[in-house]
């Protein structure tokens, strides 16, 4: 099971849906950010999915329409859409950036600096199409500062913008650079990396 089959199921849950329906609401909403959903991997996991049982789809037809398949959720697949909101919400999802930023000294400076000031950019933009998204939502909201997952994802990417920059501050820093030379030496400060070389 991976993310996508969680918005999959999630989505179908909340209303039989089919192939197509499913990729107008992945746009909809901008799930295609989270779970990077391209059209072929949804149909991909569509017929994943009905081969292990989690949903079930039937033809229908719409008026004129031609002939779709509409899936629905089956009791296998509630089960294990259950497991896995609990193991998204609760787990402990390692970003794979964090591998980027531990082995920094593996690039070259400028490069780096460069491609995480178009990092920062991004994400600047990014934050400010969420705040006037958080802006133009209805009040009130379920949760009192706004549309809950809006406002959490603002607030990561501001923790994120604010590392990125970090980042940049110290690759920019001739002395703190220097100490850039292996894996995860981003962790340590003046008396531990002395400490570490005497080792």
């Amino acid at each position: 099971m991976n993310r996508y089959d969680l918005v999959l199921l999630g989505l179908i849950l909340e209303k039989e849906r089919s192939g197509y329906d499913i990729i107008t609401e992945v746009r909809k909403r901008e799930l295609d950010r989270w779970a990077n959903l391209s059209t072929s991997t949804i149909y991909n996991r569509l017929a994943t999915l009905e081969k292990h049982g989690n949903i079930k789809g039937s033809s229908k037809r719409d008026s004129n329409r031609p002939e779709r398949v509409v899936f629905s959720i089956t009791d296998s697949g509630r089960e294990t859409l259950r497991k896995e909101i609990l193991k998204h919400l609760t787990g402990f999802n390692d970003d794979p950036r964090t591998l980027g930023f531990a082995f920094l000294y593996g690039a070259d400076n400028k490069e780096l600096i460069r491609s995480l000031e178009v990092h920062e950019r991004r994400l600047v933009q990014e934050i400010e199409t969420l705040e006037k998204m958080i802006a133009e939502e209805p009040r009130p909201t379920l949760y009192a500062e706004g549309p809950f997952l809006n406002c959490m994802s603002r607030d990561h990417i501001l923790v994120e913008l604010k590392y990125v920059r970090a980042a940049i501050g110290i690759l920019r820093d001739p002395v703190r650079n220097k100490k850039l030379d292996g894996y995860f030496y981003i962790n340590f400060g003046n008396r531990d990396f002395e400490n570490f070389n005497q080792k």
